[in-house]
């Protein structure tokens, strides 16, 4: 089979094409002279049919090419939002992009929170994007409450106001703390 069958594929558009070479067994981690794979192509051209066929089949949302860029922040550079949202969550998802925020113990006033004891309230805590809170800004460490359910999630939006910032709301934040 010639090499970049899957990325001539994935660059002409042509999904038949795609899902028989992935059916085929090709290899969805070729790359071509500019180091991209089928997905970071497919991320560029904003083919959402494209991406979830790769995605489902098992292509690496993380693989950057020669360029160091992620499929993630192709789509985002190329305008391609529907394409960088499916991306942003697939790397979430993978634990690729991973995000905490640091809360004053203090801050938890949650009837289930009986972790709260074994600390002091100033203390500072980190709430991690699977809504699990660490002492460790390290996803998975130091670990003091992972019993998710979802009254802790609406609490944790709700009255902590937590979400996982999209790349743009991080700029426009950034920028509005420049400005001040």
């Amino acid at each position: 089979m010639n090499e970049s069958q899957l990325i001539d594929a994935a660059k002409a558009g042509d999904v038949n094409r795609v899902q028989a070479l992935i059916e085929a067994g090709e290899d969805l981690e070729q790359k071509d002279d500019y180091g991209w794979t089928a997905l970071n192509w497919a991320a560029g051209h904003g083919d959402p049919v494209i991406v979830l066929l790769l995605l489902e089949a098992g292509a690496n949302a993380a693989n950057s090419g020669r360029d160091l860029r992620t499929p993630y922040q192709i789509a985002l550079a190329a305008g391609q939002v529907e394409i960088a949202t499916l991306l942003q969550q697939a790397e979430q998802r993978s634990g690729l992009r991973s995000y905490c925020k640091a809360y004053p113990v203090k801050a938890f006033d949650y009837n289930q929170a009986d972790w709260k004891a074994l600390l002091v309230d100033d203390a500072v805590v980190f709430l991690h994007q699977d809504f699990s809170v660490t002492a460790s800004m390290w996803h998975g460490e130091d670990v003091l409450f992972d019993r998710v359910s979802e009254d802790w999630r609406s609490y944790c939006r709700e009255q902590l106001d937590f979400h996982v910032p999209t790349d743009l709301e991080l700029a426009a934040d950034y920028r509005q703390r420049r400005q001040e």
